[in-house]
């Protein structure tokens, strides 16, 4: 009879891990949340902020889910499923969910909404309020007011530094299809690889100086810089378990 009730609690928990892993992750649309299943409505519409509002709360629905699973599995390869899990769905929530509500939020150096399409953002607070809009425990504002390469190391695992964009785009290309973030000289936003290819996300300050995606290899911005820090977000095992159990970020100098 003890084999039997085993057994069976055996098939929950891999069911229970089953059901976690079920992660989506389609290509980026600019137009599209794929958390909420529908077309992001227009910034000036009257329901805009109201469906950013409604994603975040969903957002944050999910990391309970995620936490949950992770409290109640028993060994580390369980636990893993459940964190790599969860990193696949905080690069789907940033990537294709509340970054194409920021994408068009105009820029200032001095910028610190925390509604899109609303106000001004600055770079280093583009990074952290959607970070911080996933669920992340940080201090936007401290975490913003990093100079770019802390920001990285704040917030990343498997830092590493690049001087040229040729050497950084090779190295991109052979790791896997996760979200980064990158310091430049004067600069930081978020890069991420998909299939679809390799992008730079960010508020820029050249052109419209609006929030972007755009293509990492095309970027003047990244072309300009001289020192490029880069570092793993979804991948960093220490910042999802932050994430999933709303543990406080550490600021790192």
């Amino acid at each position: 009879m003890a084999c039997i009730f085993l057994a069976c609690a055996q098939t929950q928990d891999k069911n229970h891990t089953a059901a976690i892993d079920q992660v989506v992750t389609e290509e980026p649309n600019p137009q599209y949340s794929s958390i909420l299943k529908q077309h992001i409505p227009d910034s000036a519409a009257i329901d805009f902020i109201p469906a950013y509002d409604k994603l975040k709360s969903k957002i944050t629905a999910k990391r309970n889910v995620f936490f949950q699973a992770y409290e109640r599995v028993q060994t580390e390869h369980e636990k893993q499923i459940v964190l790599d899990s969860a990193n696949k769905f905080l690069q789907e929530a940033l990537v294709n969910n509340v970054f194409p509500f920021w994408y068009g939020t105009a820029w200032d150096f001095n910028g610190t909404t925390d509604n899109p399409q609303r106000g001004y953002i600055a770079c280093g607070y583009f990074v952290s309020t959607t970070l911080k809009h996933c669920g992340v425990n940080l201090n936007r504002y401290k975490v913003a007011q990093q100079y770019s390469h802390s920001i990285v190391k704040t917030v990343c695992s498997e830092v590493a530094v690049y001087t040229n964009t040729t050497d950084l785009l090779n190295a991109l290309k052979a790791k896997p299809n996760q979200l980064y973030v990158i310091g430049l000289d004067n600069h930081v936003g978020f890069i991420a690889k998909t299939d679809a290819g390799i992008t730079f996300i960010h508020a820029s300050y050249f052109g419209d100086a609006v929030v972007e995606s755009e293509s990492a290899a095309e970027s003047q911005i990244l072309a300009m810089s001289k020192k490029y820090v880069i570092g793993n977000l979804s991948g960093n095992k220490d910042l999802i378990k932050q994430w999933l159990k709303n543990s406080a970020v550490s600021i790192i100098p």
